[in-house]
């Protein structure tokens, strides 16, 4: 009913001038929304000065803010604090409002011409110049159901709206999927392989843990795994017990897990490795994407944009 609103024009969205690209999914969690995010940061950020807003999943703070190093993710998110702790170049901020979110960003640092949004492909409030839409290649979002059978957030012909459809976490070898009738990429996950004392004791606070264990299994000799909800915010207790288990071993987490625990005591020893993806077909697909974003913008006249006399 919702979309059905925003579809007919009942419910009311916000375009602004500058591009905005906004990476999510049909699914609930899991699908390396963040991992996309900073590939793109990484590959557009010499030709854009970037923005990334994100509602800030897991803080316990309210409205608008600028996401710092020094501050913990009960503030702003682990999402949004690893960003910023990989590139501290870039502006990045939370707010549940987007655009609210947006007119600050754009009020307090006019230099940005290139938001990401995070995880706002339902937040349809906005209207970015270009939604990529994740799904991952072993639950493909056509053979998935609404929740609670399913994962899907909303009906599968959602992806109507999107621009670019990105399947995630495929395997070495993959069979790409046709009848599609959007621009189609294909990412891998990559972990980062780093030295370990071996054995080791994983533990992630995932949407899906199992490819995390798989890849400590395969590389490393596991002694054990512990698995944590997504976005699980880590206390000293658990850190404690954590080291009970491993009885010696070395604890290992996510880059993400990192983040909520790096503060805690006693976790100097505690490993962390980086994901990242890898797009198949990459040098085709930033282009696509630069191509779009400049060919979007030259289509839209903005409805509500950043000025000193309209607030929307």
């Amino acid at each position: 009913m919702r979309n059905w609103c925003y579809d007919k024009g009942i419910l009311r969205t916000t375009s602004f001038e500058i591009p905005i690209v906004s990476v999510g999914n049909l699914a609930v969690g899991g699908s390396g929304k963040t991992p996309l995010v900073e590939h793109l940061i990484t590959t557009l950020q010499e030709d854009y000065n970037i923005a990334v807003l994100s509602r800030g999943y897991g803080r316990k703070t309210k409205g608008f803010r600028w996401v710092e190093t020094q501050h913990t993710a009960l503030a702003t998110g682990d999402e949004p604090l690893q960003i910023k702790t990989k590139f501290s170049n870039i502006w990045v901020a939370v707010c549940e409002d987007r655009v609210e979110g947006i007119k600050r960003i754009l009020t307090e640092q006019p230099m940005v011409n290139l938001v990401l949004l995070d995880d706002a492909f339902q937040h349809r409030a906005i209207t970015p110049l270009s939604q990529l839409v994740l799904s991952t290649y072993d639950q493909p979002y056509f053979q998935d159901f609404l929740l609670p059978v399913g994962r899907l957030r909303e009906s599968r012909k959602g992806i109507k709206r999107a621009n670019a459809l990105i399947f995630t976490k495929c395997p070495d070898h993959y069979t790409p999927y046709t009848k599609l009738k959007i621009p189609t990429f294909y990412a891998k996950m990559v972990y980062q392989k780093i030295n370990i004392n071996e054995p080791v004791f994983g533990f992630s606070g995932l949407a899906n843990n199992s490819l995390f264990a798989k890849y400590l299994s395969e590389n490393y000799t596991l002694k054990n795994f512990k698995e944590y909800k997504d976005h699980y915010s880590f206390e000293q207790k658990d850190i404690d017990a954590l080291k009970i288990k491993a009885n010696g071993a070395t604890l290992v987490c996510t880059e993400k897990d990192w983040m909520k625990i790096k503060y805690l005591e006693g976790v100097d020893q505690i490993k962390h490795i980086k994901i990242t993806n890898k797009i198949e077909g990459d040098v085709a697909f930033i282009p696509w994407l630069k191509d779009n974003i400049s060919t979007q913008k030259s289509c839209i006249t903005p409805k509500i944009g950043h000025t000193e006399n309209n607030e929307g």
